[in-house]
């Protein structure tokens, strides 16, 4: 197996096992799309967003993420079209009526420049009128500095038995690099070093006037007291 489809399948489990205990997430973005006849989702890994909202309903839902090997491991759903490509450069023409970018995907993109230049494209792959969903989070804001700590430890079948899932975090002025290792048996199977970029070091508001957007407003967590740290985006293209 190659690290890169190490990683897709490690990733895959971590959101089986982590993310998926958050379940509050996917029924928020059905119910925010539901008017929505084609749909873009940018970051979209596995799929675990973006199939859901095909499943929610008969209509298209575009997946982009810059992994084939992420994209692969997406259930084949009717109405849902996985694409590999950059969100700072989308392969893709317009014009859609939603995107979403979910689960802190553009805390990865660490200068303004590239968070400027991903919703520019998002922008230009949007009908007047069309809006985005952007979710961030301001938990990556208060890490501290740790050590080597045991952040999972579960089965999983297709690396042959339980693995555990060790990080550790080294803050810096605009974002926090969270370095992870998934061991199985003792051998380090693959390593990944994740940048995220502080809330306060987005500039969000500012960054979607500046790119074509109107923001309509911004929810906390998913709704019914969920996910609090989470801070939900929504604009809509101004022309």
């Amino acid at each position: 197996m190659t690290p890169a489809q190490w990683e897709a399948l490690l990733y895959d489990w971590h959101n089986t096992h982590r993310l998926r205990r958050q379940r509050d997430d996917t029924p928020y973005w059905t119910r925010l799309t539901e008017p929505h006849e084609s749909v873009l989702v940018l970051g979209a890994g596995t799929g675990r967003v973006a199939g859901a909202l095909a499943r929610s309903a008969e209509r298209r839902v575009t997946a982009v993420d810059l992994s084939r090997e992420r994209l692969a491991r997406i259930p084949r759903t009717p109405g849902l079209h996985p694409v590999c490509g950059d969100m700072r450069r989308l392969p893709l023409q317009g014009p859609h009526s939603a995107a979403v970018i979910p689960y802190s995907t553009l805390q990865l993109l660490l200068t303004p420049e590239d968070r400027e230049r991903a919703l520019t494209e998002t922008a230009r792959v949007l009908a007047p009128g069309g809006s985005v969903h952007i979710d961030v989070s301001e938990s990556f804001d208060s890490r501290t500095e740790t050590d080597w700590q045991l952040s999972l430890a579960e089965t999983c079948p297709e690396a042959g038995g339980p693995v555990e899932e060790w990080e550790r975090s080294r803050p810096h002025a605009d974002h926090v690099a969270i370095e992870k290792q998934f061991r199985r048996a003792g051998r380090v199977l693959t390593e990944v070093t994740e940048r995220w970029v502080y809330h306060r070091a987005l500039d969000l508001a500012e960054v979607l006037a500046r790119t074509g957007f109107e923001l309509l407003g911004i929810d906390r967590g998913y709704g019914r007291d969920s996910s609090p740290h989470r801070l939900v985006y929504h604009a809509r293209r101004r022309h």
